[in-house]
């Protein structure tokens, strides 16, 4: 078979092009550290590649999640825990109220600070959070949730919702709880009657104010404590499960890294001596070019 000039020319630079085209798809894969440079460098392990990526995304949100939901759960356990304190104090102004030695001054000087305590109990029941939303509303959270009417009425105006986060891939929480919980425990005056804590401590501070005690606040504020105590141990109960599913997506994480590094992460000392081969040979193609102009059968008959 005749082979012309033309076509050897065009063999040997289509030969040079090829390994210039290895040659630069491994100097991009040295640069970057990556073995895939595109999906067609390997389909399947690029297929594999995106889902992992996926993966790891989720994971972040589930992790921003968690700490969200956390903030949350500690900013509702200290406004709770400052009501409990709250509490503990006007119990003990409800016993000192109910000292028969007392003067109807001295029970007036004592509903003074009583009514200051309420004062304190809407204010913390009114909690926001960093974003300006109310912790204690459910879902009405833009919703300021307790109001007083000045003669003894208390509304809440939240709801029973609880907002959950979703902080792992079967795993949600609730980030707190409605204002419901100060609200509808039954009082001590029995009769199916229901109170909630502002009621509880205004009626105690209403009867101070006439000179008399009201035997009936301590087992109301001992019912109110106890309502905030299981909702701390809930919280408790919700920090714990966040903290254990926040090191569950670690070890996920680290794992899905690991399989992803497997895939696509280069490993330089074969990349390197496969760089240096086609190096070797693109050198050996330009070398055999040069050689072309002189295989002419006419360089042999002069």
């Amino acid at each position: 078979m005749r082979v012309s000039t033309a076509q050897v020319f065009r063999q040997s630079v289509d030969a040079m092009l090829e390994r210039q085209r290895e040659l630069t798809q491994t100097e991009l894969q040295v640069a970057s550290g990556k073995r895939i440079q595109r999906p067609s460098d390997d389909p399947s392990a690029a297929v594999r590649v995106l889902d992992l990526q996926e993966a790891q995304q989720r994971l972040v949100q589930y992790q921003r999640n968690a700490d969200v939901a956390m903030a949350r759960l500690e900013q509702e356990e200290t406004a709770l825990i400052g009501i409990e304190n709250l509490l503990q104090r006007v119990r003990e102004l409800a016993v000192q109220g109910a000292n028969g030695t007392l003067s109807a001054e001295d029970r007036g000087a004592i509903a003074v600070e009583v009514r200051e305590h309420m004062d304190g109990y809407l204010q913390l029941a009114n909690t926001r959070d960093p974003n300006g939303e109310y912790i204690f509303a459910g879902f009405q959270s833009l919703t300021r949730p307790f109001s007083h009417d000045g003669v003894g009425g208390f509304d809440y105006a939240g709801d029973d919702g609880q907002r959950m986060l979703k902080i792992g891939d079967s795993r949600e929480v609730a980030t707190g709880d409605p204002g419901s919980i100060f609200e509808e425990f039954p009082a001590a005056a029995g009769g199916g009657l229901s109170t909630n804590i502002g009621e509880v401590l205004y009626t105690l501070a209403s009867a101070l104010e006439a000179g008399n005690g009201h035997p009936d606040a301590l087992t109301d504020i001992d019912t109110a404590l106890n309502r905030l105590l299981d909702t701390r141990a809930k919280i408790g109960a919700r920090m714990n499960a966040i903290e254990d599913q926040k090191s569950v997506n670690d070890a996920f994480t680290l794992a899905v890294t690991d399989v992803r590094s497997t895939l696509e992460d280069l490993d330089y000392a074969e990349a390197i001596s496969r760089f240096n081969q086609q190096m070797t040979a693109l050198q050996a193609s330009q070398q055999a070019f040069v050689k072309i102009p002189h295989m002419s059968l006419f360089n042999f008959i002069r």
